[in-house]
């Protein structure tokens, strides 16, 4: 099962919906400032000691802490640049938050969380969020909340700020401001409008491909393309048939990984099924032969469904809550050894159109 911490900012709970942080809020709202988690974690790992393994993060977001204690229009020209230099140019929209105190919060959500190994979870996020204060010069990026990595907690929206010197609240609520308020008020302005309460109003906000693509690529460099780093969902992104990622300089490490391309109607169908978060019974066989016999990893099996029905963790038979492992179907795939569908049975199922040039 997967939950959320929440603190005040001491973590006091763990929550497993969205209903028991909902009960919390409601409990220390206007009491104590209000803080959850920026990851969900497993709690299936960490059951003997009962503490939380940080390093079960489900990264499916990137998440930056601007502060200046004594500026924080400092901060909003820093959030400025990285959605003018960054976000604008791959056409990212983020969600942004006032903290209510002297900062905002922004995430960048992904399209599909990265599936990387435990043990590299803390050092790749950490050693990321650094690449980027350092190449987009962000003074004001929280060093030591990007030295905390996966393990960070952040303020909870439509919560008051709480006067870390009187105890009381100073009327200012952590507020979610369009990206589009964010570059045209001042702010004054956006301060007058975290005064007025929660805001209820839908922000419009991107699950992004370019950002999860340009966070496996800086894995991919750090690691040389090891097996460290599901790059199953990088190449349904870039719709890759014979070639690989955009970076040529990863090309022979990922070419020994697979051992046969997709062909062109599978990258559709699981592009189509993603697209929808479903697929059938019969569709699950065609694509669990075909990444078999395309030499992808049974963690890489287990991302591609997980990303195909949005749930990480949930057991829909072709994996298990243990991403080292396959479910049981595409266990038994692997012990019958089968071959995956040929064109004449694609096309008379109707996933190939017969034009395309797979083999």
């Amino acid at each position: 099962m997967y939950f959320r911490e929440f603190g005040i900012p001491a973590r006091i709970a763990r929550c497993y919906n969205v209903e028991q942080l909902e009960e919390k809020v409601a409990e220390f709202n206007g009491k104590k400032n209000c803080y959850t988690s920026v990851f969900v974690f497993d709690d299936t790992m960490d059951r003997t000691e009962g503490k939380t393994n940080y390093d079960s993060a489900v990264l499916n977001t990137i998440w930056f802490d601007f502060d200046d204690e004594k500026d924080v229009n400092k901060c909003l020209r820093d959030v400025r640049k990285f959605i003018r230099q960054y976000c604008k140019p791959r056409e990212i929209i983020p969600r942004i938050y006032l903290t209510g105190g002297k900062g905002f919060q922004m995430n960048i959500d992904l399209y599909s969380h990265v599936d990387l190994s435990d043990t590299l979870k803390r050092d790749m996020l950490r050693n990321y969020l650094t690449s980027i204060k350092s190449t987009y010069k962000l003074k004001t990026l929280d060093q030591a909340c990007i030295n905390n990595s996966v393990a960070c907690l952040r303020r909870i929206p439509n919560t008051q700020y709480i006067s870390k010197i009187e105890g009381t609240p100073t009327g200012v609520w952590c507020t979610q401001f369009s990206v589009e308020e964010v570059m045209k008020l001042s702010i004054e302005e956006l301060y007058a409008m975290a005064m007025d309460g929660p805001r209820t109003e839908e922000f419009e906000t991107t699950k992004s491909k370019k950002a999860f693509r340009d966070f496996v690529e800086f894995i991919c460099d750090e690691q040389e393309v090891k097996h460290n780093v599901s790059l199953s969902i990088t190449y349904l992104l870039d719709k890759v048939n014979n070639t690989v990622v955009s970076s040529t300089k990863h090309s022979s490490s990922i070419k020994s990984d697979y051992i046969m391309p997709l062909r062109g109607c599978i990258t559709e169908l699981i592009e189509r099924n993603i697209e929808r978060g479903h697929s059938s019974h019969e569709e699950n066989k065609i694509i669990g032969m075909e990444l078999i016999n395309a030499g992808f990893s049974n963690r890489d099996i287990h991302f591609v469904f997980e990303s195909i029905y949005n749930e990480p963790g949930r057991d829909w038979g072709w994996y298990t809550e243990e991403p080292s492992k396959a479910g049981h179907i595409i266990h038994n795939m692997r012990e019958k050894a089968l071959n995956r569908y040929s064109k004449d049975k694609l096309i008379q199922m109707k996933v190939c159109s017969g034009n395309c040039a797979c083999p």
